[in-house]
């Protein structure tokens, strides 16, 4: 138990320290906001936020935006909000992508059903100095729509502007890994390990809280010279919380209960009344209902991946998980 505990530590320390990806932040840009001329300058309402913050649907009221448009949102009475994209038009509605966040303050304004001023093209004139223009920058990374729902162009980590509370903003994330079980083989009076495999699902039901559903699956080592094995499969139910930590990783602990069901059906099936005692009370030894706990560790590796590790009473294990 403590050789494993000691693997899964350092492992842990090693993914820590990995510099698997550089996720920059970009802080909140302050710039002398300056309208000499608000006669280019139209407004619209803003319909749907995507819950990363990078997707919006506005209204095209004034049927002025039209796809590959670079715009800017602003407040006229305040300055600029954003720099964003048109990925589609359909009708009296633009898709847009945010690319650069200018103000978190004015950004933390934005809401559905919030009237926003846009301005097409350059917007170097709302600014007494004028910062390169965005479009020199990203402009050729935006081919299609189909690009206004990745990355591309997008030179801030958005979730930092984002003002729900949430520290992981989908709802869902599925996972999948592996470890090792070990138990105690009173048949042959050994302590063993096999190889174990788990598959979950858990749900954001509100900010920072999770409920998943776990399955776990394990086929022991032959337990008797007659190759006699176990299949023990465990369903486990957790609920958990979020708590955001450095490195882009996060700590989850949780809680839960857990059913662990064992099945072999050559149990008890020889002539030895004792041998056939000791299999079956192994097998009942392995089914078992316990309360557990725990904590999950996730870190980052990409947008929308992590590599995920449990350590509690119920299960050690590592693997991946895809948030969607």
């Amino acid at each position: 138990m403590h050789k494993v505990v000691l693997i899964f530590i350092s492992f842990f320390a090693l993914f820590l320290n990995s510099t698997c990806l550089a996720q920059d932040l970009t802080s909140d840009v302050a710039q002398d906001f300056f309208l000499a001329d608000s006669s280019d300058i139209f407004t619209e309402r803003i319909k749907i936020i995507s819950r990363s913050g990078k997707t919006f649907i506005l209204t095209n009221s004034n049927q002025l935006l039209n796809k590959g448009d670079f715009i800017t949102l602003l407040f006229k009475t305040e300055g600029p909000i954003a720099r964003a994209v048109v990925a589609k038009t359909i009708d009296d509605k633009a898709g847009i992508k945010i690319l650069k966040v200018y103000s978190l303050k004015r950004w933390q304004k934005l809401g559905k059903e919030v009237d926003v001023d846009i301005l097409k093209g350059d917007d170097s004139k709302l600014f007494v100095k004028a910062e390169p223009k965005p479009e020199e920058i990203i402009e050729e990374s935006i081919i299609d729509e189909e690009d206004l729902f990745n990355d591309k162009g997008i030179d801030e980590d958005l979730e930092s502007f984002d003002p729900s509370a949430r520290n992981i903003k989908p709802d869902n994330l599925i996972s999948a890994g592996g470890g090792f079980y070990r138990y105690t083989n009173t048949i042959q009076n050994e302590t063993l390990s096999d190889p174990q495999f788990h598959f979950a699902w858990a749900y954001q039901f509100a900010d920072n809280y999770w409920a998943e559903g776990l399955f776990s699956y394990v086929q022991t080592s032959n337990l008797t010279e007659d190759t006699l094995f176990a299949v023990i499969n465990t369903y486990t139910l957790r609920l958990k919380y979020v708590f955001k930590a450095p490195l882009y990783s996060y700590f989850v602990p949780y809680i839960g209960y857990q059913i662990q069901t064992a099945n072999s059906p050559e149990a008890g099936n020889v002539s030895d009344e004792n041998e056939a005692a000791k299999e079956l009370l192994f097998i009942d030894e392995q089914s078992r209902n316990q309360f557990v706990a725990g904590i999950t560790l996730l870190r980052r590796l990409v947008p929308g991946w992590f590599i995920k590790a449990n350590l509690g009473n119920d299960i050690y294990n590592i693997g991946v998980a895809i948030e969607f």
